[in-house]
């Protein structure tokens, strides 16, 4: 079989393995949906990291086509946008491009792919975002006053402020892009680890203390996080300064969630380090702390990125895997 003919039967069989997943979300009434968004990248994964961007175009206008046929509006968008982000993610790989670069890229493409989705298709099929906002309002105010919790008037001004439906709006913005960076990190990894039990040449992935951003992008994470409050405080605005006040809510609220994920990188590592042997059980443990304790892997966040934390965790993490591979031998 020469190449072209192997080209081309390899693409088809990904096209038909899309489509299948596409009926499947169709005869399932969407129930799926949610777990296909993590697979429909993969058969463009496939096939871009085997033959490249230029070759993988018209396998992409074929799952753009067969999105249309077999599935509904809504499936069918978040179909061609991942399988968009799947070629671009396997082209990356077939460059062999930096995978630490490779994944902030997808992750990005997943955030903006997931904003769109969010409120573009919000707006097509004539929902208002704003009436959701005033709803889960008043569902939130009903659940405070049920609770009968006792709050001085500060505290009630606070929360308030809080239960602004712009407020409310912007939280759900950043949520989205939030949930948007993890799904792209999840296709990563799952693409990663499909392809290297189908046997494809790539390079391994990136171990977790790779991820290891500027020094200095911490402490104006902390910086902004702390102008949260006066940012909250300020009163309804106009023009100009009800812009700045925008950008800084979403700034903060953004600055909190880059935190907190390099927080839980960190107490990963320490639990690698001291803590139990089995992987799993050190995530349910990172992942209860998340809930429980946010502010706590906040700060833990900060002194990851802004000190020499993170270099001596990791060398904490090689002595241990060290003295394990020693009392093996």
């Amino acid at each position: 079989m020469n190449e072209n003919t192997q080209k081309l039967t390899f693409g088809a069989l990904l096209v038909a393995i899309f489509g299948v997943l596409l009926l499947l979300n169709r005869q399932t009434g969407g129930m799926l949906e949610e777990t296909f968004i993590f697979l429909f990248p993969i058969p463009m994964v496939a096939f871009s990291a085997r033959y490249g961007w230029k070759d993988s175009l018209p396998v992409f206008v074929c799952t753009v086509l067969i999105s249309i046929v077999c599935g509904i509006f809504t499936s069918a968008f978040y179909a061609v946008t991942q399988s968009f982000i799947g070629a671009v993610y396997g082209s990356c790989l077939h460059a062999k491009r930096d995978s630490n670069k490779t994944m902030l890229l997808v992750m990005g493409l997943s955030a903006v792919s997931n904003l769109l989705s969010s409120i573009v298709l919000a707006s097509l099929f004539g929902i208002n975002l704003q009436e959701d906002m005033q709803m889960m309002q008043t569902m939130m105010r009903q659940a405070i006053e049920k609770a009968g919790v006792k709050m001085t008037a500060q505290q009630m001004q606070s929360i308030e402020l809080l239960l602004q439906t712009d407020t409310l709006l912007r939280i759900f913005i950043v949520s989205m892009i939030f949930m948007g960076v993890v799904q792209g990190f999840i296709v990563c990894q799952l693409s990663l680890l499909i392809l290297r039990r189908l046997r494809f040449q790539i390079q391994k992935p990136a171990p977790i203390t790779s991820y290891y951003p500027p020094r200095w992008t911490g402490i104006i994470a902390l910086i902004v996080f702390v102008l949260y409050g006066s940012t909250m405080a300020m009163p309804e605005l106009t023009g100009r300064q009800e812009i700045i006040r925008v950008i800084g809510q979403i700034a903060t609220l953004c600055a909190y969630m880059y935190l907190l994920c390099f927080g839980f990188i960190a107490i990963l590592l320490l639990l690698r380090a001291y803590g139990p042997g089995s992987r799993l059980l050190n995530v349910l443990i990172a992942l209860m702390g998340f809930f429980v304790f946010p502010q706590l892997f906040m700060i833990l966040g900060c002194v990851y990125i802004s000190t020499g934390f993170h270099d001596w965790v990791v060398g904490k993490l090689g002595e241990r895997i060290a003295r394990e591979q020693k009392y093996r031998r």
